[in-house]
């Protein structure tokens, strides 16, 4: 039987989950971070019924928040 190897698919997925926290973190201190794409400003939409998260102006990046009541 085979041994699967998860390391590099775990450690893509730890990096692009720090680099999102970091920047949300960035945001909720009140600094302006730039989508790396389009190189936009970030803007945070928070709703307590609806779709809540960080995306820029022209939506190619969006970061989904979930929130507890």
């Amino acid at each position: 039987m085979t041994k699967l190897d998860f390391s590099a698919i775990n450690k893509s997925a730890a990096n692009s989950f720090n680099e999102q926290r970091n920047i949300i973190k960035k945001i909720g201190r009140g600094e302006t971070v730039l989508c790396p794409t389009c190189q936009q400003p970030f803007k945070l939409s928070v709703s307590l019924l609806g779709k809540s998260g960080l995306s820029c102006e022209k939506g190619c990046t969006n970061i989904t928040l979930e929130l507890e009541l």
